[in-house]
């Protein structure tokens, strides 16, 4: 019995963490488009937009790894590695707002503000990382 509670109370928990991050991030679309002049037709459009992006976004992030791994393994210097890691990343969210707005007929976004939506995710993954993950200093 106090397993099963348990269980329910880990998912309840699961469950409002995950609404927590959709509620977020529609928030963050709707106040964007608001504040760009983006045209969007319905919220229907933008939550149509949210789930293909998350989708394809999962999709590019496989292929992000593969391509990390390669440039970790190749003898670049560590400045060249985080620039490399930055641009993937930055084309890889910009390629999966790209497509998600292609699919989407009710969104309207120009390729500039593709590419301020995607710097702003960018900015969001990063922040939310060293938030997450603070980097250790490295013993001298």
């Amino acid at each position: 019995m106090q397993q099963s509670v348990h269980a329910l109370w880990q998912g309840l928990k699961w469950l409002v963490a995950t609404s927590a991050v959709c509620y977020i991030f529609l928030l963050f679309c709707v106040l964007f488009f608001h504040l760009t002049g983006a045209f969007y037709q319905s919220i229907l459009s933008i939550l149509l937009f949210m789930g293909i992006y998350v989708v394809i976004g999962l999709s590019f992030e496989h292929i992000e790894h593969v391509l990390m791994r390669f440039v970790r393994k190749s003898r670049f210097n560590k400045h060249a590695i985080v620039f490399y890691a930055i641009t993937c990343h930055l084309l890889f969210i910009w390629g999966a707002v790209y497509l998600s707005d292609e699919f989407v007929d009710g969104i309207l976004l120009s390729t500039s503000e593709e590419i301020l939506f995607a710097v702003s995710l960018w900015l969001f993954h990063f922040l939310f990382d060293c938030a997450t993950c603070p980097f250790e200093k490295e013993a001298s």
